[in-house]
Parts: C-alpha cells; structure tokens; sequence
C-alpha cells in the first residue's frame, strides 16, 4: 500500500496536492471517518470497510465520540496507523525507491487509423481500456512510480496542424494509464502540438482529471511517494529556438524538496541505432547538472545506454505502446527498473535492470498490447542494448518480471 501526492510547478500550474491510486489508503481513512461520524454514541453497531490489505472492523466503542464532540484523538491515531498514514507513516531513512520508466507512448493515432478496423480506435473499442497495458500491470503496479513518454493528445479537437502524422485519441483513455498503473508522463515531444493549444490544454485537464502528474517544456513536474519527492523534468531537442539551462530546474527542484530527480529527453534521430554525439553532450551536460537518470525516447527503436559519472543515461527505450503504427517494423524495447536508495540529504546513483519487451504477441500487425520478452529473446533484446552502450560491460535482466 502506497501514498502518492502529486505537485507540479511551471507555467499555468498551481502546487495543488492530488492523491494518486497508490495512496488509497486515503480513501480508505476518508470511509472510515464518514462511518463513524454516521454512528451515534451508544450505538451498538459495528462498521466494516475494506481497504487494499485487508478489512478494518470498527465497533461501537472505537468510534464514540467523547463529552463535547470532541473525537478521540488516540482512536483517530489508530485509523491513521492501520491506513499507514499519519505520523506513523513517516520515512524512516534510507528509503528504497522503484521506478520503472516506458518509451514512446501514444494513445490513439491519425483520422484516416481511426476509421481502419486494425487502427487503435477499433481494437480499444473492442477490448477494452485495460487491454493495452494487461500484459505488463502486474509489473507496472509493483514499482513506486511509473513514467512514460506520452506522444500524441488528448483532444477532439479538429484543428490539426500542417504535418505528416497527427496523433489524437478522446480524453476517456486516459485510463488506459491508470489501468496500467501509470503515474507520470512527459509531454515534451513533438506530437504534443498535434492539435494546437486547444489539444494541448485538452491533454493536460485530461491528465490532470486522472491525477497523473506530467512534465515538460517550460514545467516541471514532482510526484511524491513514501516521503520522497521526485522532480521531473521534459525536454525536446533540437530547439526551434535558442537553447535552455536544465541546471536551472534542476536547482529549483532541489529547492523543493526533490531527492530524485529524473530527466526526460526527446532527442536523436528517428529509427537510429547509434545515439548521436550531440545525444551524449546532451545527456552528460544534465547529469552534470545533478539529474540522477536521464531517460531518452523518440527514435522508435532501443539504443544503447552509458553510465557516466556513475549515473545512467538511457539513450533510446523505444515504443512502448504505439496507437500510431498499425503494423510495427521493429518490435524490441525494454522497460527501465531504476532502484533509488534516498536518505534525508538526497539519492545514490540508482540501479538499474533491464525488463525486455516485444510490441506484440503478433507476428504480423498488431494488438497494441506489449509483452514481457524471456529467455534467448529476453537475451537478444538485452545484447542488443548493450552493443550500442558506452562505459558499460554488462546490462541486468531483472529475475522477477
């Protein structure tokens, strides 16, 4: 059971908390106190509710009140202790911190798809907003915060932009993450525009309704977790215009609070192998800015990795679940487990293990629905990886996936 409190600062954005699904045990605490105030003193009753690990049965005795309205203090206490919130919940440090970190993921795809019985509108039609993310929930829900690239909108908008691809889908399936137990995504990526303002103020309410917090260009994101803040940061290489300073969110995240922060960059060359010697400034030049990891996305396919300083940069993950491609080339990416230790002053360069994936189960086409890879296959797309990576001799594959 876990509490997830969502704040974001930047532009247009108020520091507003938000109370994620990892953290039910909130709404259960909310129930708990809404029954007792329903129960008069003396009343010989008792009140069961069930929350994520169990039931909690509250009696008569437990919730009267005491002369003067005034609740017991003691009892509420308990409530708290048995939700894990309250002072009890407090971290105890070191903290073990897990995320696990997507590639391109866009949820729906162009006008012309959507109308085609193998296009993304279909298929969810058919089975459903869980199916996308089935395959992979249960490694999904285990981690402490899930991040993915979020390419594409939101929106029913029809005012499209001048461009070859435009990626829309409705703002219902937006639980398509939440059902895959995704808690954060970056938007800095160059389908967010797809539909002008309108699709990228669509998005974001979207996004904002389900309590995934997002980063990108000109706003950082923080999601918060067992009493550990982690900053986000989104960014689009190359820039249209000018350059942008990654040191100066970094400070400010540092400011807040943050004992992690990650970065996330779209940048490289679509269906590129080799990242690029400007990839390699590029993702150096933020970890020397202090980010912890630097997670890259947006050439379609995995490239290589590189520890630098201690720390990771992840040059590629590839697509993770792609609604605007009917029938994939290249099939192979990987999710990213990183394992932050965090103790009051800050993180230790994380761990990492790769957990490979295959697109689809199909051989031909799609079903929009990624699969754990395993064995030799797990191994090709691991050897894969590796080949194209720097200062690095080996790449785990997680045991427990």
């Amino acid at each position: 059971m876990r509490l997830g409190i969502i704040r974001r600062s930047g532009s247009n954005h108020a520091g507003l908390p938000f109370l994620r699904g990892k953290g039910a045990a909130v709404l259960a605490l909310a129930l708990l106190l809404a029954i007792s105030f329903c129960i008069l003193p003396g009343q010989a009753a008792r009140a069961s509710t069930i929350i994520e690990d169990g039931i909690i049965t509250i009696s008569d005795d437990f919730v009267g009140d005491q002369p003067g309205g005034q609740a017991d203090e003691s009892r509420y206490a308990a409530v708290e202790s048995a939700v894990g919130i309250g002072p009890t919940a407090e971290a105890s440090w070191p903290v073990t911190i897990v995320v696990t970190a997507g590639g391109d993921t866009t949820l729906g795809c162009t006008e012309r798809q959507s109308a085609m019985k193998e296009g993304f509108t279909n298929v969810v039609a058919e089975k459903g907003y869980s199916w996308p993310l089935s395959a992979l929930a249960d490694i999904l829900s285990a981690d402490d915060l899930t991040l993915v690239n979020f390419e594409g909108t939101l929106t029913e908008s029809k005012e499209a932009q001048q461009k070859t691809y435009n990626f829309k889908g409705p703002a219902e399936y937006v639980n398509i993450l939440t059902a895959g137990s995704v808690e954060a995504v970056n938007l800095a990526n160059n389908h967010f525009h797809d539909y002008g303002n309108k699709g990228k103020e669509d998005t974001k309410a979207a996004l904002d309704g389900a309590g995934i917090v997002y980063c990108g260009a000109g706003f950082t994101g923080v999601y918060e977790v067992k009493g550990v803040k982690i900053g986000l940061i989104g960014n689009t290489f190359p820039y249209a215009k000018g350059k942008r300073d990654i040191r100066k969110d970094v400070t400010a995240l540092r400011k807040s609070g943050c004992q992690i922060v990650i970065a996330s960059f779209h940048w490289g060359s679509e269906y590129e192998a080799a990242f690029s010697s400007e990839q390699r400034a590029i993702g150096r030049a933020a970890i020397d800015a202090g980010a912890d990891v630097v997670i890259g996305h947006h050439p379609h396919i995995v490239q290589g990795i590189e520890l630098y300083k201690g720390r990771y940069i992840l040059y590629s993950l590839g697509n993770l679940m792609f609604g605007g491609n009917t029938d994939p080339d290249d099939r192979d990416s990987y999710l990213a487990r990183l394992t932050f230790t965090v103790t009051e002053e800050g993180s230790e360069p994380p761990a990492f293990e790769m957990i490979p994936i295959r697109l689809t189960e199909q051989a031909k086409g799609t079903d929009y629905r990624p699969v754990p890879a395993y064995g030799a296959e797990a191994e090709r797309i691991r050897d894969r990886v590796l080949k194209r990576s720097r200062e690095v001799d080996s790449i785990g594959i997680a045991a427990d996936y």
